[in-house]
């Protein structure tokens, strides 16, 4: 089995991706991705992501490799660094693409807080600090979706 880019396109997750950032800008192709990574997406939407996956400030600033003052000193509409927005970017990526397999948010928030065996018993949420950390993530979603448990 391939791995598969936390950035491979699926409408039903872009879709999913635009709703928990509360954007409506069209992403038709990774290069759609590519370019809002690039300008950047707001604190606003940034915000609106955190409250959407239960993610406190302390949480948040992990993943993005940011402080938590350097997020909190941030107008609502300044935008994220591109580094910072892709990794949002991922991030809703992820919560969207889980939604879609679990069924439901909660559910997917629920295994994200449990350690897996299949994850070294780490908790999913644990491996969102580094891009092979999503690559993870995403290759064992996939193996979910298909039936394959560890």
């Amino acid at each position: 089995m391939s791995a598969v880019s936390p950035l491979d396109y699926d409408g039903l997750e872009s879709n999913g991706l635009l709703r928990y950032l509360n954007i409506d800008i069209p992403l038709h192709n990774v290069y759609d991705f590519i370019e809002l990574s690039r300008n950047g997406i707001d604190k606003r939407a940034l915000l609106h992501l955190a409250k959407t996956i239960d993610f406190d400030l302390s949480e948040l600033a992990h993943v993005l490799h940011l402080s938590e003052r350097t997020i909190q000193r941030y107008e609502l509409n300044k935008k994220l660094s591109t580094e910072a927005s892709s990794k949002a970017l991922q991030l809703a990526k992820l919560y969207a693409r889980g939604e879609n397999i679990f069924g439901d948010l909660d559910r997917f928030k629920r295994w994200m807080e449990h350690p897996n065996v299949a994850l070294a018993t780490k908790k999913p949420k644990e491996l969102l600090d580094t891009t092979f950390g999503f690559q993870l993530l995403n290759e064992e979603l996939i193996r979910i979706e298909h039936g394959i448990f560890a």
